[in-house]
């Protein structure tokens, strides 16, 4: 079993979110507009994750499976 699914959804949601937030800071320190573009990508995509693990617990961790 991943070590994911020990974590409640609502856990799992919140670590997406702080994943996202860490993205966003690496965003406003990039020394160009390439690297900021790319960290703010990757942000994006950690918030539809958290959204999607928030609206739907039980599938969210079977999508990792």
């Amino acid at each position: 079993m991943p070590a994911f699914q020990s974590v409640s959804e609502f856990d799992l949601s919140e670590k997406y979110h702080r994943m996202a937030v860490g993205c966003e800071k690496s965003a406003a320190r990039a020394s160009d507009q390439t690297t900021e573009r790319e960290w703010q990508e990757l942000a994006a995509q950690w918030h539809l994750m958290a959204d999607q693990a928030a609206k739907t617990p039980g599938e969210a961790a079977e999508n990792f499976e």
